[in-house]
């Protein structure tokens, strides 16, 4: 049966429990909440303090190379690539799906001279769509969005 006592039993045998002292976390809390703020972890105000005064503070623009900020996305991107089964230098972290596609769409279409088509399949995910109509606004209307059935488009 599950009962309080079942579940303090569970609690004393988590191999995960000595984690809990790398956090922030006042000893009546039970906090669930991982995702978009979880607890702070104890190294975290140091690590700030370090990186504001020290790299940006006194490394400033050289801090990109010192520091190697520039690599940030491939050295995250290798800590998560065994979470989902990837090798080292198959993930990268960056921005959004959407984010990406608009600086994808802005800088492709900014290159272009004399063909102002944004092809895309009808069926492509909403907000892909929504994104691609963003830049063609931003861009004054200039260039023609143009949806077609799935398989309609063929290489040339």
């Amino acid at each position: 049966m599950i009962d309080r006592k079942h579940c303090e039993d569970l609690d004393r045998r988590d191999p995960l429990a000595r984690f809990r002292e790398r956090f922030h976390l006042p000893d009546d809390v039970i906090y669930l909440d991982g995702n978009s703020l979880g607890p702070l972890l104890k190294s975290v105000p140091e690590r700030i303090r370090q990186v504001v005064e020290q790299e940006w503070g006194q490394g400033l623009i050289r801090s990109w190379n010192a520091a190697r900020w520039i690599d940030l996305p491939q050295r995250v991107g290798d800590k998560i690539a065994p979470l989902i089964g990837a090798e080292p230098g198959e993930v990268v972290a960056a921005d959004s799906t959407s984010v990406n596609l608009f600086k994808l769409l802005s800088a492709a279409l900014s290159l272009q001279r004399g063909r102002g088509v944004i092809l895309s399949e009808r069926d492509n995910f909403p907000t892909d769509l929504y994104v691609a109509q963003g830049v063609r606004d931003q861009l004054g209307g200039r260039h023609e969005l143009k949806l077609v059935d799935a398989g309609a488009i063929h290489e040339r």
